[in-house]
């Protein structure tokens, strides 16, 4: 029996809703991190930093084989989640999306940079004054770097022998931009591990969840 460790987190708001995950021949356990039972932190840590912590590193504090991070815009339909991981990774530790739209790490950082110049309200509040070009030209300094990928980071699963490479995602999320879909492709290259990939993509897929940003949007206060 595999031990699969659903986790989510929102924060700077009230909960939209409550994820439930259940499955038949696995044991399955979920953590939901919120302002009413995780310290508030607001004079050292933005909330979209904070989230990173249960995001990347709830290995530190969870004992588990895999972990599935669950976006708090996630809505997860009736599954057996730990069936569908599994099943997904075959012998990998990893199980991405691909990106919705873009492939590469460029394109995010040019599109997000174009957002910005435009005044783009909810790319602003989450970007404005992140080092996203200073980012991508340390990046494309690493002469063994290729970009050639881009993953959706709302949904994604990890065995527990991919904690090193989640480590360094939360270091890169504090040094760098918290724009963590940036950061992912060049650490999971320089990591060597291989990785599965669902079906689709977040908007595409019709199985596992439904993708409700605006939902969780709306229960964001202002500031968040």
């Amino acid at each position: 029996m595999t031990h699969l460790h659903a986790v989510s987190a929102h924060f700077g708001g009230s909960i939209p809703w409550i994820h439930k995950v259940r499955s038949k021949g696995n044991k399955v356990s979920l953590n939901y991190y919120h302002d009413g039972n995780t310290p508030s932190r607001h004079l050292s840590m933005h909330p979209r930093l904070k989230s990173k912590i249960p995001k990347m590193l709830e290995w530190k504090y969870v004992d588990a084989e895999w972990y599935v991070w669950l976006d708090s815009s996630i809505k997860l339909k009736d599954i057996d989640i730990a069936e569908v991981i599994l099943d997904t990774a075959g012998n990998n530790p990893l199980c991405l999306f691909r990106h919705t739209k873009a492939n590469s790490i460029l394109e995010e950082v040019n599109y997000i940079r174009s957002q910005l110049a435009n005044n783009n309200k909810y790319f602003t509040k989450r970007y404005q004054g992140e080092p996203l070009l200073e980012q991508l030209i340390q990046y494309y300094g690493d002469q063994d770097f290729t970009d050639e990928n881009l993953f959706s980071m709302t949904f994604f699963a990890y065995h527990r022998k991919a904690r090193k490479l989640m480590e360094e995602w939360f270091i890169h999320n504090a040094i760098w931009s918290i724009e963590d879909q940036v950061s992912f492709p060049y650490l999971l290259q320089q990591s060597g591990l291989s990785y599965s990939l669902f079906e689709g993509t977040i908007n595409s897929n019709k199985t596992i969840f439904e993708w409700d940003w605006r939902g969780r949007e709306a229960n964001l206060n202002q500031e968040a």
